[in-house]
C-alpha cells in the first residue's frame, strides 16, 4: 500500500499515542475497583433495563448496550449484569453494518457465536471493497472504518478483503489529512479518530508507509 504522507503520519501519531493509552489503561486496571470505577459500575448495574439492555431509547439500545458490555469485559466484571446484555445483545437483529460491528465485536470478547452476523456484516460490502449502511446503501466512511476495527477484533483471516477496504479509506482521504462521514464530507474529529484507529489496527499487518 502507498499512502499518503499525511495518513502515514496520522498512522505514526496514533501509534505513539496507542502505547501511552497501554500505559494508562494498564495504570487504571491495576488500580480497578478503586471508588470512581466502583461507583460507576455499580451506577450502570442500577441502570441496566429488565430486559438486559441499557439506554431508554431503543433505536439506540444496541449501540449504548454494546458500549457498556465492551466497558464490564475490559474491566473483567463478568457478573450477571454482563451475562445479561450478552443474552439481550445475541437475541438482537440488525441490518445495519455500525449495530452489527458492534454487536460482532461486543459478543465476539464475549465468547460468543458470532458467525451469522459476522456472514451478515460480509454481505454488506460493496464492489469497491468498502461497507455502507446496510446492503443497499452506498459505500460509507464511517461503515468501513467500523467494519474494519471488527474484523480486526474478530481475527478476520482475508487480508485482501482488508486491503481493498483500506484503499477505499485511502482514496477517500481528504486533502486536509481528515476524513468525513462520506467520500466528499468536510472532514471532523470523529470521523479521523475513528479512521486512524483502523489503519493503526492493522499497522503491524500492512505497511502504509511505503
Amino acid at each position: 500500500f502507498r499512502a499518503s504522507p499525511v495518513t502515514a503520519m496520522c498512522v505514526n501519531i496514533m501509534k505513539k499515542f496507542s502505547v501511552l493509552f497501554l500505559l494508562i489503561f494498564i495504570t487504571t486496571i491495576a488500580s480497578a475497583y478503586s471508588p470512581p470505577i466502583e461507583n460507576s459500575l455499580s451506577w450502570l448495574t442500577a441502570n441496566q433495563n429488565p430486559d438486559g439492555s441499557w439506554g431508554s431509547d431503543s433505536d439506540l439500545a444496541i449501540l449504548n448496550t454494546s458500549t457498556v458490555l465492551d466497558s464490564l469485559g475490559y474491566l473483567n466484571s463478568i457478573g450477571p449484569a454482563y451475562s445479561n446484555s450478552v443474552t439481550w445483545l445475541n437475541n438482537q437483529s440488525s441490518l445495519s453494518t455500525d449495530y452489527l460491528s458492534r454487536k460482532v465485536k461486543s459478543l465476539y470478547m464475549s465468547g460468543a457465536d458470532v458467525s451469522i452476523d459476522l456472514s451478515m456484516l460480509e454481505s454488506n460490502r460493496k464492489s469497491d471493497g468498502a461497507w455502507g449502511g446496510d446492503a443497499d446503501s452506498v459505500s460509507m466512511i464511517i461503515d468501513t472504518a467500523l467494519a474494519l476495527r471488527t474484523l480486526n477484533a474478530v481475527n478476520y483471516p482475508d487480508l485482501d478483503t482488508i486491503g481493498y477496504a483500506f484503499s477505499y479509506l485511502m482514496d477517500n482521504q481528504n486533502i486536509n489529512g481528515g476524513f468525513g462521514f462520506y467520500p466528499g464530507d468536510e472532514s471532523n474529529v470523529y470521523m479521523t479518530a475513528v479512521v486512524v484507529q483502523a489503519f493503526n489496527s492493522y499497522n503491524d499487518t500492512f505497511d502504509f508507509q511505503s
